[in-house]
C-alpha cells in the first residue's frame, strides 16, 4: 500500500524545493549532547548527495528552559514567523505540551524522540521513542523468560508505573505471581540504604529498577553496600541507557543485570558516526568526552529524526511544489504542505542509530527491535533479541549459560549453614582439637566434598544459629532455621536433612532431591507373641475348619445313605468261623481262658475243642450293609487322616463319593501341611499399632514430631481424615512435639509403648539399625526428598543439580548411605542374620497337639466305661435255663457241677451252642443219655446239632436245645465223677465234620478251651 502511494505520488510533478529549508531544533538549556547530534545530523544530510541533491537544511537552535512553556511558545512562534519546515524537541514533558499545541495550530509536523507514556498522539505530531505500551510488552516477555513468580518493583516517579503497567497486570492473570511496589525515594543526601534494608530483610531478590539512569548507580552502589548485590540478586533495569553507565563495580559479584538497548554501540553505523561528532567538534576547538558506548537512546533518536525529515522531504520534493512560508501564530493561517509532509514521514522506513525505524497508521513506532544485556565479567554481553512478533529470545543456549555459572564457581567459597543430626552433620571425636572443615563428618560433608569435586569450589561448615531446620513466622512474616540464614544470606547453601515442602519453596530454591524418603513411625519393638496353644490349627481360617467339618458330616451321611440304596454294597456273608488245627490237620478251637481256669482249679484236665455263642441280633445286623452310620464316620474320619480301615466300597456310587473325597482330603492335607510349618517357626510379634490408622484410633499410645519441621507441616496441611486428625491430637497438647530427632528418639525408648514419634523414613533406617529395641511401624505416609537448599533465584542451583544427578548415576549417594547406614558409627549391629539350621520346635508350638491327644484318650476312657456298664446293663436281662428237677447230675467231690459247668442262659432272641468233649483224665461231667455223642449236622455250613432237653440236662456242659444231635455221650460211671470221657479218636473230628462245605464265618462271640496236656498248637490262618 506505501509503495502505490508513493509511486503516485512520484508521479506528480512539481517545482523543486527551494535550495535552503530551515528546520528548527529545541533543546534544554544543559542539553549539549542532543544539540550537538541535531547540528551534526544536518551537516551529515548536506554532504549527502542522494539526500536533498537540492538543498541545504538549515539548523535553527534555541535553547529553553525545561519547565518554562511561556518562553518555550514565544520561542516557537518566532521560529515560524521566519519559516520552518519542522521543528524538533524539546526533550521536556512540560514545554513540549504548548510546542506540540502550537504545531497542530498551524499544521507543521512536530517531531519528538523522548519518552511519553501518552498512548495517543496530536494530528501532527511524531514521535520516534518506542510506543510505550509496546515497550511495556516487552519488559512483560523478559519478566516471563527469565520465569520471575515474585520480584519487586522499585520505581522513582509516577509515570514509572504508567511504562510498566502491562508488568503490573502480571499479578491479576497468574495467582502464582508475587508482585511488591516500592517508590524509590532518597533520604537525605539521597541515601536509598534504609529502603534497601527493608528489601533486604523481607528476602527480596529479584528488582525491576524504573529510575533515571543518573540515579542508577547511586542505587546500585548502596544496594551493594547493604548486601543485595550478590548472585542471589538479579535487576531489570527499565532504562534504554544502561550502556552509558560505568558498572565495573558490579561485574565481579555476580549479580545478574539486565536490561533492554535501542541503541548498539558496538556497531559500526554508531562507531562511524560518533567519531564524525568528535572530530568535528575539534575542528571548532570544542572538546567534548562522548564515546560510541555513552550515546544515549534519546540522542541517537534526535540523530534518526533529522534523516528521517529529511527522506520524506526528499520524496515529498518529487511529487509537489513545496514552499516554505512564514507562519503566524496569531491569525493561525496554517501550512498547506504540512500534512503531506507529516504522512511521507509516516510512510518512509528506514536504518537509523537505533535500528529500523518505521511507524504503523497511527504515527507509532510499535515495530522495532530491543537488545537483550546483561552484566558479565567482561561488561554488558548481548544475550538476547525482543520484537514484536517472536517476543524475548536467548540466543545464548544452555551450554553457554551453564559454562559461565560453572566457571563463576571456580574458587570461590561458599558458606554452608547446617544443623548437627546423624548421620548427615555430626561432630568428630576428636572435634576439640581440630578446626574448620576438619571437626565435622557425616552424610552431607561427604556430598558436598564430592560436589565441590566437580564444581571447584570451596565451602566452609557453620553450625546453624537457633538449631532449627526453618519454619515460617505468620506474626512476624519472617523465616526461622538455615532458611532465614539463606534469606538473610548468612549462608550460600543448607545441607542437611532437609525436606523440600512447598512451604520452603515459597522462600528458597532446592536442588534435585540427593535421597527420596518418606514420614513414618518409629516405636518400640513389640515383644515376640507367646505361641497360641492350639497354633496347629492356625494354618486355616476358622470358617475353613467349619467347612471340612460340615463337608465331613454330609459326605459320611451321603456315603450311608448311598450304600443302603445301592443294592451292590449288600454283603452275603452272615458268619466266619476261624479255627486252629493240630498236627495231624484236625481243627481245633483256640482255649478259652475262663473255662481253662475254672476246670483247672477243679482239678479235672479237660480238652474242650469248641465253644461257640451265637446272636441273633448281631446275625440280623452284620447279614446286611457293610457301610452303616458308624462305618461310614468311620471310613471318611481314616480317610482324613490318611489312615486305611478294613472297609471298602463296593458299588460305583460309593466309590465315587469315596474317591471325591479322597480328592478333597489331599488337597486339603497338603495346604493344611505346606502351611503348618511357617506358623509353627516364624516368631510373630504382638504390636499394639500395625499402621498410622491405628495410631489415630487409640488414645492409649500418644504420639508427636518436631514443632518445626516437614513433618510437622505435612500433618497440619494435610487434607487426608486420617491425618488432619492425629493432627488435631498433637496439637492439643504441646507435650507431644520434642525439640530435636534424638529427643524424640529417646522419649519413645523411655517411655516404652506409650509414645510414638514420626519422622522420616531415612533417620528411622539409621536408628533401628543402632537401637535394636525400636522398630520402624507400617510404611511411608508420603513421598518427599531430601534437598540442597539454597536462596532464592541462586545461579549455583543448576549446576549442583547437576552434580548430585551425576553422583546419583555413579552409584556414589548409594555408597554414600550404606557408608554411614550400615558401615559406620555401629551400623549393622541389628541386622538380623539367618539361622543355617531350622529352629526345633519346643512344647508352647506343639502343646496344643497333646492336649488333643490326651483329651481324646479321655474320652475314649469315658466311653469305654460308658460301654461296659451299657453291656452289664443288657447281660443282667438274661436268665438261667433250670433243668428239671431230677435230670441235672451233682458231682459228689468238693466241686459242684455249677463250678465245673456253665448252665446254658437263654438270650432274648437268641440261642447258645457250647460244646465240652471230656478228654484222658477223670473229669467230672454229668452223665448224658445215650453216652456217645453224635456228630453235628453240617446244615448249610451253619453247626448246628440237636439234643433233648433230658440230654441237655444230663451232660457236663450246658448246651442249647437244638446242638446235640447226631452225638452219643459215654456211659456214666457211679454218681458221674472220676470216669474217663470218651477217646478223641473214637469219633469224628470234633465240631465240624469232613464232609462240611466249605464257607468263610465269622464268629462274633465264641468260647473255646484247650486241656493244659494238650501241646503242638499252631496258629493257621483263616480257613472256610
Amino acid at each position: 500500500m506505501r509503495l502505490i502511494v508513493l509511486l503516485i505520488l512520484f508521479l506528480h510533478s512539481g517545482s523543486p524545493l527551494p535550495p535552503s529549508i530551515k528546520i528548527g531544533g529545541l533543546f534544554d538549556m544543559a542539553d549539549t549532547i542532543h544539540e550537538i547530534a541535531f547540528r551534526y545530523a544536518v551537516d551529515r544530510i548536506n554532504n549527502d548527495r542522494d539526500i536533498l541533491p537540492r538543498t541545504q537544511l538549515t539548523a535553527q537552535i534555541e535553547r529553553i528552559p525545561p519547565q518554562d512553556s511561556f518562553y518555550a511558545s514565544k520561542r516557537v512562534c518566532k521560529a515560524l514567523s521566519d519559516g520552518l519546515g519542522g521543528i524538533f524537541g524539546p526533550q521536556s514533558g512540560v514545554t513540549s505540551t504548548h510546542v506540540q499545541s502550537i504545531c497542530d495550530s498551524l499544521e507543521v509536523p512536530h517531531v519528538e524522540t523522548r519518552y511519553d507514556y501518552r498512548l495517543t498522539r496530536d494530528d501532527y505530531s511524531i514521535n520516534l521513542y518506542p510506543h510505550p505500551h509496546a515497550l511495556g510488552q516487552a519488559f512483560v516477555d523478559l519478566v516471563s523468560a527469565m520465569k520471575w513468580k515474585k520480584f519487586t518493583v522499585l520505581y522513582e516517579k509516577s509515570e514509572g508505573l504508567v511504562r510498566l503497567q502491562e508488568v503490573l497486570k502480571l499479578s491479576s492473570n497468574d495467582k502464582d505471581m508475587k508482585i511488591t511496589i516500592r517508590q524509590l525515594t532518597p533520604g537525605l543526601g539521597g541515601d536509598y540504604r534504609p529502603l534497601l534494608k527493608s528489601m533486604k530483610t523481607s528476602g527480596e531478590t529479584q528488582i525491576i529498577l524504573d529510575c533515571l539512569i543518573t540515579t542508577v548507580p547511586d542505587v546500585l552502589k548502596q544496594a551493594q553496600q547493604v548486601g543485595i548485590m550478590t548472585a542471589y540478586h538479579s535487576y531489570l533495569i527499565t532504562s534504554l541507557d544502561l550502556h552509558t553507565i560505568e558498572l565495573e563495580d558490579f561485574k565481579y559479584g555476580g549479580t545478574n543485570i539486565t536490561a533492554f538497548r535501542l541503541v548498539d554501540p558496538t556497531s559500526d553505523v554508531v562507531k562511524s558516526v560518533v567519531q564524525d561528532w568528535v572530530l568535528g567538534e575539534l575542528r571548532y576547538g570544542r572538546k567534548i568526552p562522548f564515546h560510541e558506548k555513552s550515546i544515549r537512546t534519546e540522542t541517537a533518536l534526535v540523530y534518526d529524526a533529522v534523516q528521517l525529515f529529511a527522506r520524506a522531504l526528499t520524496d515529498l520534493d518529487r511529487s509537489q511544489n513545496i514552499q516554505i512560508t512564514p507562519l503566524d501564530c496569531v491569525d493561525g493561517e496554517p501550512w498547506q504542505h504540512g500534512t503531506s509532509l507529516l504522512n511521507y514521514m509516516k510512510l518512509v522506513e528506514a536504518e537509523g542509530l537505533t535500528g529500523k525505524i518505521q511507524f504503523d497508521s497511527e504515527g507509532f513506532r510499535s515495530n522495532f527491535d530491543l537488545e537483550i544485556i546483561e552484566l558479565k565479567k567482561d561488561g554488558l554481553n548481548k544475550v538476547g533479541v525482543w520484537n514484536k512478533e517472536t517476543g524475548a529470545n536467548f540466543t545464548r543456549n544452555f551450554t553457554e549459560a551453564y559454562s559461565e555459572i560453572v566457571e563463576s564457581l571456580h574458587n570461590k567459597t561458599l558458606i554452608i549453614t547446617t544443623i548437627l543430626t546423624e548421620p548427615y552433620s555430626m561432630y568428630k571425636e576428636n572435634s576439640e582439637a581440630l578446626t574448620g572443615n576438619a571437626r565435622f563428618e557425616g552424610y552431607n560433608v561427604d556430598l558436598i566434598d564430592e560436589i565441590s569435586k566437580i564444581l571447584g569450589f570451596n565451602y566452609s561448615f557453620h553450625m546453624v544459629e537457633d538449631g532449627t531446620y526453618g519454619s515460617y513466622d505468620e506474626k512476624t512474616k519472617t523465616w526461622s532455621g538455615m532458611i532465614g540464614e539463606l534469606l538473610s544470606q548468612k549462608a550460600d547453601l543448607a545441607v542437611a536433612d532437609l525436606t523440600i515442602t512447598y512451604e520452603r519453596e515459597q522462600g528458597v530454591d532446592f536442588t534435585m532431591p540427593f535421597m527420596n524418603l518418606g514420614v513414618t513411625i518409629l516405636f518400640k519393638k513389640p515383644k515376640a507373641k507367646d505361641p497360641y496353644l492350639f497354633s496347629f490349627l492356625s494354618p486355616l481360617a476358622l470358617d475353613v475348619w467349619i467347612y471340612m467339618m460340615t463337608a465331613y458330616l454330609a459326605v459320611s451321611l451321603l456315603l450311608f445313605i448311598l450304600a443302603r440304596i445301592s443294592p451292590y454294597e449288600t454283603s452275603g456273608v452272615v458268619n466266619d468261623v476261624y479255627w486252629r488245627n493240630d498236627e495231624k490237620g484236625s481243627r481245633l478251637a483256640r482255649p478259652d481262658p475262663i473255662y481253662e481256669t475254672l476246670f483247672s482249679g477243679c482239678g479235672r484236665p479237660v480238652r474242650t475243642i469248641g465253644t461257640q455263642v451265637e446272636d441273633r441280633r448281631e446275625q440280623e445286623k452284620n447279614s446286611g450293609d457293610t457301610f452303616t452310620l458308624l462305618n461310614s464316620f468311620w471310613f471318611m474320619i481314616a480317610s482324613l487322616l490318611q489312615q486305611g480301615t478294613d472297609l471298602l466300597p463296593r458299588a460305583v456310587s460309593t466309590r465315587m463319593v469315596a474317591g471325591m473325597w479322597w480328592f478333597f482330603t489331599l488337597i486339603m492335607i497338603s495346604s493344611y501341611t505346606a502351611n503348618l510349618a511357617a506358623f509353627l517357626t516364624v516368631e510373630r510379634m504382638d504390636s499394639p499399632i500395625e499402621s498410622a490408622e491405628d495410631l489415630a484410633k487409640q488414645n492409649t499410645i500418644s504420639y508427636g514430631s518436631l514443632r518445626a519441621g516437614s513433618t510437622a507441616a505435612f500433618f497440619r496441611d494435610s487434607k487426608i481424615p486420617t491425618y488432619s486428625r492425629m493432627w488435631v491430637f498433637m496439637d492439643s497438647d504441646d507435650k507431644n512435639f520434642v525439640k530435636s530427632n534424638s529427643a524424640g528418639v529417646e522419649r519413645v525408648i523411655k517411655e516404652n509403648g506409650k509414645y510414638a514419634f514420626l519422622m522420616e523414613s531415612t533417620t528411622v533406617e539409621y536408628i533401628v539399625e543402632r537401637k535394636c529395641d525400636l522398630t520402624q511401624i507400617g510404611g511411608l505416609l508420603d513421598s518427599k526428598g531430601y534437598g540442597i537448599a539454597l536462596p532464592p533465584n541462586s545461579p549455583f542451583r543448576t549446576p549442583i543439580s547437576s552434580a548430585i544427578l551425576q553422583l546419583q548415576e555413579g552409584g556414589k549417594l548409594h555408597m554414600l548411605k550404606e557408608k554411614w547406614w550400615k558401615q559406620r558409627k555401629g551400623g549393622g549391629k541389628c541386622q538380623e542374620v539367618p539361622e543355617k539350621e531350622a529352629a526345633a520346635l519346643n512344647l508352647s508350638n506343639v502343646g496344643g497337639v497333646f492336649v488333643v491327644l490326651l483329651g481324646g484318650l479321655g474320652v475314649a476312657c469315658i466311653i469305654a466305661v460308658a460301654e461296659y456298664l451299657w453291656n452289664k446293663r443288657q447281660m443282667q436281662k438274661f436268665k438261667p435255663a433250670t433243668p428239671p428237677p431230677g435230670h441235672l447230675s451233682t458231682c459228689t467231690t468238693n466241686s459242684t457241677l455249677n463250678t465245673l459247668t456253665r448252665p446254658a442262659n437263654s438270650y432274648e432272641n437268641g440261642q447258645v451252642t457250647h460244646l465240652d468233649l471230656a478228654a484222658h483224665a477223670p473229669v467230672s461231667h454229668c452223665p448224658g443219655e445215650n453216652g456217645v455223642l453224635s456228630p453235628m449236622n453240617d446244615n448249610g455250613g451253619f453247626l448246628t446239632t440237636s439234643l433233648s432237653v433230658a440230654a441237655l440236662n444230663q451232660t457236663s456242659c450246658a448246651v442249647p436245645h437244638h446242638s446235640m444231635q447226631g452225638w452219643a455221650l459215654p456211659p456214666s460211671g457211679g454218681n458221674g465223677c472220676g470216669n474217663p470221657g470218651p477217646e478223641m479218636g473214637n469219633g469224628p473230628p470234633p465240631i465240624l465234620p469232613p464232609t462240611a462245605k466249605h464257607h468263610h464265618h465269622h464268629s462274633h462271640r465264641y468260647h473255646q478251651e484247650q486241656c493244659p496236656h494238650f501241646s503242638g498248637f499252631k496258629e493257621d490262618n483263616d480257613v472256610s
